[in-house]
């Protein structure tokens, strides 16, 4: 037990720097954007809702107003991604005192696929309204709205799921478990 405390403590840790480290790089990604885009190594266009190199579709620089915009446009799945590593902390914290399978452990793994699921909504929503943001400055009748999803989304949205059933599934062990504790 005292193995699986240690490692606990270790990941809430982890996740904690993790809810701090989401805005800090879309920060950083929309800030240097264009360098960004420049370099594929260092590429975090697929974090900001878009693909490689300059977008074909804009007409001009990007302003500051269009990164600004743009970080506040990524940060929409950036916060649900904040708060599912804040319930993994959590989480993690519950385990690190033992507490396995309490009420509060699988409140917090139903949270964490929600919020996984929201994440994957707020993404389909992040890349028509990243693509006008960028296109804001082109003359009239240039503007464009894309809309995508690729099969990373899907899975990640699967995997949402799953993680809300097995939380269902060991709320419903844990209610057993608590009502033959009951029974003399």
């Amino acid at each position: 037990m005292t193995k699986i405390q240690r490692l606990s403590r270790r990941l809430r840790f982890v996740f904690l720097v993790g809810v701090c480290s989401v805005p800090l790089l879309h920060g950083v990604g929309w800030i240097f954007y264009e360098r960004v885009l420049a370099t594929p190594p260092f590429n975090f266009s697929p974090l900001l809702g878009l693909s490689w190199g300059q977008p074909p579709f804009m007409a001009g620089q990007v302003t500051w107003t269009m990164k600004a915009l743009g970080f506040a446009t990524s940060m929409l799945p950036g916060a649900a991604t904040m708060y599912c590593f804040a319930c993994l902390a959590r989480l993690f914290q519950c385990f690190g005192k033992g507490e396995m399978f309490t009420q509060g452990s699988v409140g917090l793994i139903r949270r964490i696929g929600l919020a996984v699921l929201a994440t994957q909504v707020l993404r389909i929503l992040q890349g028509p309204l990243v693509s006008l943001i960028l296109t804001m400055d082109n003359p009239p009748g240039q503007h464009i709205i894309t809309l995508g999803m690729d099969s990373a989304s899907v899975s990640e949205s699967v995997t949402g799921v799953i993680i809300i059933l097995a939380s269902w599934i060991m709320d419903e062990a844990r209610r057993l478990r608590e009502e033959q504790e009951l029974v003399i």
